[in-house]
């Protein structure tokens, strides 16, 4: 057992750091230490903890297994101790100077920027917003070292290091120029009309080409571009139709940019999510914009389900 007195929080600190890199210099000059001080710092942490911890492999500095099983909890207990120490720092919105980096796709940006922005600078005017967008392959790691805090969107994320709520559902509608009547909208045959794909993701991509092709539809698609942006202009001047997620759709019907159609498509409904990890748990002012977040997007549906659940623990 290694008596507490012999623990450097600084070191845990380190051990985390290169765990994240790879690296152990990235990790040294993360923490503001110089190439020599770094690896006296590790060669302690090593007799400390009396295990290698990291072995030079083909990706970089690897973890050792007494490595993996330890991290985990050094990082949660870690989070614990700074948000202990941060208890009487509460979030003052109004006054702060803070960035936020959240983690949003192009669609992401589109749908959930510009209503989230219009909240948090109403309530705090000198905060900054930024969109660290990152592939969801990678998306564990910017959560895990703070390049961003929160990610939006269809995400299952399944580890012990994050937390998810689940916002809203969402299915994918077939979208047509604004204007469009009654009558017009009800009596459509996409089998004979153009279509517009936008294509700003391969998840997204691969669920609408799949719904195209079960439609016998896949002929039909007369342009493919890479975001949802000039969907507005090319649905008006092509008088042609698309298939967008459903909360895009009626945001663009309510900023009469498109007709929504009452189609149903054999695609299942999935779930948008805000993400975070555990390092952000008990921070004041994560805990405030996951609050707002909250309040903006997830539907009351899912806040009576989620109510529901935590009535029957």
């Amino acid at each position: 057992m290694i008596p507490s007195r012999r623990i450097d929080l600084n070191l845990m600190e380190l051990l985390l750091q290169i765990y994240d890199a790879q690296s152990v210099s990235v990790a040294g000059s993360n923490l503001g230490l110089s190439q020599p001080a770094t690896s006296n710092a590790l060669k302690r942490l090593r007799q400390m903890l009396d295990d290698p911890l990291f072995v030079r492999g083909g990706q970089g500095m690897e973890p050792t297994p007494f490595t993996e099983r330890i991290v985990p909890n050094i990082r949660e207990h870690l989070s614990g101790i700074a948000s202990v120490l941060n208890d009487a720092a509460t979030f003052d919105a109004a006054n702060s100077k803070r960035i936020f980096r959240l983690s949003l796709s192009g669609l992401g940006e589109q749908v959930f920027l510009a209503p989230l922005a219009r909240r948090v600078f109403e309530h705090a005017p000198g905060i900054r917003l930024e969109n660290a967008s990152s592939p969801f392959l990678d998306l564990y790691r910017t959560l895990a070292t703070r390049e961003s805090e929160m990610a939006i969107g269809l995400l299952e994320m399944h580890d012990p290091q994050l937390r998810q709520v689940h916002l809203f559902n969402e299915d994918y509608r077939v979208i047509g120029p604004p204007g469009l009547s009654r009558q017009r909208a009800a009596t459509v045959d996409l089998g004979q009309e153009r279509i517009v794909m936008a294509v700003p993701s391969l998840t997204y991509a691969d669920d609408v080409e799949k719904v195209l092709a079960e439609r016998g539809l896949a002929d039909n698609v007369c342009m493919r571009i890479r975001n949802f942006g000039a969907l507005p202009e090319l649905l008006s001047s092509l008088n042609a139709f698309a298939i967008v997620p459903g909360y895009l759709g009626r945001r663009m019907v309510e900023a009469a940019q498109a007709t929504l159609l009452d189609m149903t498509l054999p695609k299942g409904r999935q779930k948008v999510q805000l993400v975070w990890h555990i390092n952000t748990l008990h921070d004041p002012g994560c805990v405030w914009l996951r609050e707002q977040i909250r309040d903006l997007f997830q539907s009351i549906d899912i806040c009576d389900e989620a109510a529901h659940r935590s009535d029957r623990r």
